[in-house]
C-alpha cells in the first residue's frame, strides 16, 4: 500500500518534486507502469504523495526532461522509456535545484591537496595571487551506477581544513560540509559554462580520450556579502550530461 511516508524515504534533503519524480522513475523501470501507458491523474497522484498538484506538475517535468514521459494536454502523461536516457539531464532553476541535483547523483572522494593559486589558477577561482586552497578531487555518478558523468575539483577555504576527512569518512553531502567547516551559509550560486577538450587528468577519471569534446562549468558559492566560499570546477563528457534551464517572462 502507498503512503504519503514514502516521500521521506528518499533524498530527504531534496525538493519534494524531486522525490516524487525519483519514486515514478524507480516504478516506470520496474514495470509498474508499461512503457505506452498513462499514469495516473494528477489529482490522484496528490493524494498518493499528499503535496500539490505544482509540486506533482514540476515532477512530471522534470521525468519528461529526462525523456521518461510526455505530456498531451486533453490526454495525460505518458511513458516513454522505461529507464533514463544514457544522458543525465540536470534542471536547475534555482539554487535549490542545484542541491537537489547533487544529492540525486553519488560523490566519490579521490583526494586533496593544499595549493597556492597561480596566475591561471587565480584567474579561474577569482582570487588573489598566492591564496591558499584546500583542493578536494572528486567525481560524481548517477544514483543509479553507471559511467562517471563529471570530475569536479573543489576548492574550499583553509577554514574548512577537515572537510577531506568528512569525506573520507563517507558524507558526500559536500556543501553541507562546507557550509559546516566554514561556518557560513550558502546564499547564492554563480554559474559559467563553456566548452573544453577534455584535459587527460579528467580524461582518465571519466573513461574518455584525453582532448575529447566536454563541458566545462565554473560555480561559484558564496555567502553573505558575496563572500566566496568555494569554487567547483567541473568537467563534464558532452555525451553524458547536458543542462535544462527554464526561463519565464515575469510581469
Amino acid at each position: 500500500m502507498n503512503r504519503p511516508t514514502e516521500l521521506g524515504l528518499l533524498h530527504q534533503h531534496a525538493p519534494r518534486y524531486v522525490q516524487v519524480a525519483d519514486i515514478l522513475s524507480r516504478e516506470i523501470a520496474a514495470g509498474q507502469f508499461p512503457v505506452g501507458t498513462l499514469l495516473p491523474p494528477e489529482p490522484q497522484l496528490c493524494q498518493r504523495f499528499a503535496v500539490s498538484r505544482h509540486t506533482v506538475r514540476e515532477a512530471v517535468r522534470l521525468l519528461c526532461e529526462q525523456g521518461l514521459l510526455s505530456r498531451q494536454q486533453g490526454v495525460g502523461t505518458r511513458v516513454l522509456a522505461k529507464k533514463l536516457e544514457a544522458r543525465y539531464v540536470a534542471s536547475m532553476s534555482s539554487l535549490r535545484d542545484l542541491m537537489a541535483y547533487a544529492q540525486q547523483t553519488t560523490l566519490k572522494y579521490l583526494g586533496s591537496r593544499w595549493v597556492h593559486a597561480d596566475q591561471a589558477l587565480a584567474r579561474l577561482l577569482r582570487c588573489e595571487l598566492e591564496e591558499r586552497w584546500l583542493e578536494l578531487n572528486t567525481c560524481r555518478f548517477p544514483a543509479g551506477g553507471g559511467q562517471p558523468i563529471v570530475h569536479m575539483r573543489i576548492f574550499v577555504r583553509p577554514q574548512c581544513d577537515g572537510i577531506q576527512h568528512a569525506l573520507e569518512e563517507g558524507d558526500a553531502w559536500i556543501y553541507g560540509l562546507v557550509e559546516k567547516f566554514g561556518g557560513e551559509r550558502i546564499f547564492e550560486a554563480q554559474q559559467v559554462v563553456g566548452a573544453i577538450g577534455v584535459p587527460e587528468e579528467s580524461a582518465r577519471i571519466l573513461g574518455v580520450e584525453a582532448g575529447s569534446p566536454g563541458l566545462f562549468v565554473r560555480r561559484y558559492y558564496l555567502g553573505q556579502a558575496e563572500h566566496l566560499l568555494s569554487v567547483s570546477l567541473n568537467v563534464y563528457p558532452v555525451d553524458r550530461f547536458e543542462f535544462s534551464t527554464n526561463w519565464r517572462l515575469e510581469a
